[in-house]
């Protein structure tokens, strides 16, 4: 019995390190793996809102539409589809003729609770909200997602809206993982249709990583890798050149805000200390960022001193667009 015992756990130590040991290789040389690892949504948790997004209503929204949208799927037949929500004003009397396109981050779908509690506020304050899922994400259908496929989602996503509010100003929001999102595929955008990429006044990230190679420090089980040679810095190699925010985010041609609660634990607020940094450094303008709030990763929507930051920012828009002096308003609060 004892000599059963010993070699049972002796195979589970075995089996354990074997996979301890392989995770990071499988990181390193998988892409499906680590498309799986990065956009968490495939996980899809909790699974059963996702045949509930068609009626906003049920997650509380009001004045709330749903729609899906064709998206061109490379390499196959039949096009993607991305389900996505308009989220009107409470009332014509607060109406800001401002849009605010919502890329979410790394986890479930766009009705996932603290991302309704963000609709609701800036619902209040008068703006106009459109957000999506990823194809991979939600009731997204056509393809897994990866760093490609979000970019193109993003851009379908933004010309429909300005093709539906044509006199509205946009101002994209990124959380988390779609702070690293927004930014590339507008930087993309810059490049390569300058012309339509005016259509948007100002980027707002928040809780943003310098790039995902350095937001995979942050993994829980990166330090406990580090421990060993073998093993230390894989999974942040195997992220190196997805989402280098750090390098696209200074070359973008509008006002950027950066708003972090100090006690994000998932992302760390230094993180957008040393974006703002490189901002200034590169010459660029209206780079605010308050850290003053404790909200930890998903709730800075609770503190009305940070919406309230990024209302007045909104705010401004119309000031910085005629204002080209090198001393203009700071982008800030």
């Amino acid at each position: 019995m004892i000599e059963l015992i010993l070699q049972i756990v002796i195979t589970v130590l075995l089996l354990f390190t074997t996979v301890f040991f392989t995770i990071p290789y499988v990181f390193l040389y998988c892409k499906t793996f680590k498309n799986r690892f990065l956009f968490s949504g495939v996980i899809n948790y909790p699974s059963k809102q996702d045949k509930f997004l068609d009626d906003p209503a049920k997650f509380g929204l009001e004045r709330t539409t749903n729609h899906v949208l064709e998206v061109v799927n490379e390499g196959k037949r039949s096009p993607g589809r991305v389900g996505l929500w308009v989220i009107e004003p409470e009332d014509e009397v607060t109406r800001q003729e401002v849009l605010i396109l919502y890329c979410h981050g790394a986890s479930s779908n766009r009705g996932k609770p603290h991302r309704c509690e963000f609709y609701k506020v800036f619902q209040s304050l008068g703006y106009t909200v459109v957000t999506f899922d990823y194809r991979g994400f939600g009731d997204s259908k056509g393809c897994r997602a990866s760093d490609a496929t979000v970019e193109a989602d993003c851009r379908r996503v933004l010309e429909w809206a300005v093709s539906r509010f044509p006199d509205y100003q946009v101002v994209v929001w990124g959380h988390s993982l779609g702070s690293g999102i927004s930014t590339k595929f507008l930087h993309a955008l810059q490049l390569d249709n300058p012309e339509f990429f005016q259509k948007v006044r100002a980027l707002i990230l928040e809780s943003a990583f310098i790039s995902a190679e350095e937001a995979a420090n942050n993994f829980p089980a990166a330090k406990y890798w580090n421990y060993f040679k073998i093993t230390r810095g894989r999974i942040p190699r195997a992220m190196e050149g997805i989402f280098p925010t750090v390098k696209l985010l200074p070359q973008l041609q509008f006002p950027v805000f950066l708003v972090h609660a100090v006690d994000d634990h998932t992302i760390p607020h230094q993180h957008s200390v040393v974006l703002r940094e490189t901002c200034s450094g590169n010459g660029k303008r209206r780079c605010g960022a308050p850290f003053c709030w404790i909200r930890q990763h998903r709730f800075i929507y609770k503190d009305t001193e940070a919406t309230n930051a990024a209302h007045q920012s909104c705010r401004k828009l119309n000031l910085w667009l005629f204002d080209k002096s090198e001393n203009g308003s700071d982008f800030s609060c």
